[in-house]
């Protein structure tokens, strides 16, 4: 088990594969989200340029979406946007396969986790 800073000094979250979701998937949703933030409040491209959400910390992968795309797979807090390829059957399953990008969508624990750590689920409604 590891600390995780951003939830309190006493929260343990587990190692491996089910505990990347906090570690490493959920920075780079993080990441993704202020891209989307950013570039569409200030201008209405076609296409924007995100990173590979996949628990390779070394990943460089970038994923060309629309904001349609990207917004479909923001809906659900369970899901990460992955390059083909990257998916991890051990804790999850495509829902979601194209040329460009695939959609995954996490189970058991790491759901939990994925859920928990989903930047939309923490913002205050409107």
């Amino acid at each position: 088990m590891t600390r995780d800073r951003r939830k309190g000094e006493g929260a343990a979250v587990p190692n491996g594969r089910e505990g990347r979701p906090p570690a490493n998937e959920s920075l780079f949703r993080e990441v993704n989200e202020r891209i989307a933030e950013g570039a569409w409040r200030s201008t209405d491209p076609s296409e924007l340029d995100f990173v590979c959400e996949c628990g390779d910390a070394a990943c460089v992968e970038r994923l060309v979406l629309t904001r349609e795309e990207y917004e479909a797979v923001r809906e659900h807090p369970a899901r990460f946007l992955v390059a083909p390829g990257h998916e991890e059957p051990e804790v999850e399953r495509i829902v979601e396969l194209g040329s460009r990008y695939a959609v995954v969508e996490k189970r058991g624990a790491a759901r939990q986790l994925a859920e928990e750590f989903d930047p939309r689920s923490r913002r205050p409604s409107d």
